[in-house]
């Protein structure tokens, strides 16, 4: 039912996926004790978040022209923003979310310094929000490697990009007293998230989807599944991402940001099987648990 359903890109799909995100993740905020009203932002920001990722995934051919990673996807975050993070991580992670969109487009190999800019200069705002975003600089660098090595005047521009926010960053501070810089050196923890953990459903379903999420990524970087030649580069960028996203959570507990990647993944898996079963049973599984996992949370 949900693969028929889901098989082609319509306008209904990103009704019905925004309404549901939208309501779920609204009635969270509104009834989380240290939240409320106030925070209705975060669900209109988990929508922006959607169709961020919907049009990385379309406008760099990751999957077919179908809403299956849409509907994987917005399940997933439902959960990840339950009981993956933070709301501070949540930004971050949207600003990460648009530098990947760069990176990603550096496959035309047109504008290269304005993408590495850009990029750099999303994932330094990150930071602001929070430190281990910085982790994400490696991929930048990674991506240079990728799609240009021998042009040295590429290394420069994430300094570039860095020194800028700094600037920014410091004249705000100047003004209102936040002391932004302090909070971010003070938030480079390295006494790592799983030395202290309980035993709980967050732990549970953060390890599991970050082990996974690694296992992805590694596949991606190794080209399985079947992967053309000429993507390869993108996947490559994927699979980055992915080890990043995994030292993210052993940092603080977050995986968050491996939901894009195990999105793509299983919508990539859903759209190449041959097997009803096998297509219904991945997409029903994340709605499925979406809904156990909101119900426990409350």
């Amino acid at each position: 039912m949900l693969s028929s359903f889901f098989k082609t890109s319509k306008p209904i799909h990103y009704i019905i996926t925004f309404l549901m995100v939208g309501i779920m993740v609204g009635y969270f905020v509104i009834d989380h004790p240290f939240l409320g009203w106030k925070f209705i932002w975060i669900s209109f920001l988990a929508i922006v978040s959607i169709a961020i990722f919907q049009f990385i995934t379309l406008k760099n051919e990751l999957t077919h022209n179908n809403s299956f990673s849409l509907w994987i996807y917005s399940c997933l975050l439902v959960i990840g923003l339950v009981y993956f993070s933070d709301m501070q991580i949540f930004i971050a992670y949207n600003c990460l979310l648009l530098a990947l969109r760069r990176l990603l487009s550096m496959r035309t190999t047109i504008g290269l310094v304005r993408k590495i800019f850009d990029a750099s200069l999303w994932v330094s705002i990150a930071t602001l929000f929070h430190s281990w975003s910085a982790l994400f600089f490696i991929i930048i660098f990674l991506s240079i490697v990728i799609y240009s090595f021998k042009n040295f005047n590429y290394w420069a521009v994430p300094f570039i990009a860095i020194n800028c926010v700094s600037i920014l960053a410091f004249t705000v501070d100047q003004y209102i007293g936040t002391n932004i810089f302090l909070r971010i050196f003070k938030k480079f923890d390295l006494s790592f998230y799983y030395v202290n953990f309980e035993m709980d459903v967050l732990f549970a379903v953060s390890s599991i989807v970050s082990c996974v999420g690694l296992v992805i990524s590694l596949a991606f970087l190794f080209g399985f599944p079947k992967i053309p030649i000429s993507a390869r580069s993108r996947f490559s960028v994927l699979g980055f991402s992915g080890i990043c996203g995994f030292l993210f959570f052993i940092m603080n507990g977050s995986a968050l940001l491996l939901v894009p990647l195990l999105s793509i993944f299983t919508a990539r898996i859903v759209q190449e099987s041959q097997n009803k079963i096998v297509k219904e049973f991945l997409l029903w599984i994340p709605f499925i648990t979406m809904i156990v996992l909101f119900i426990l949370r409350f």
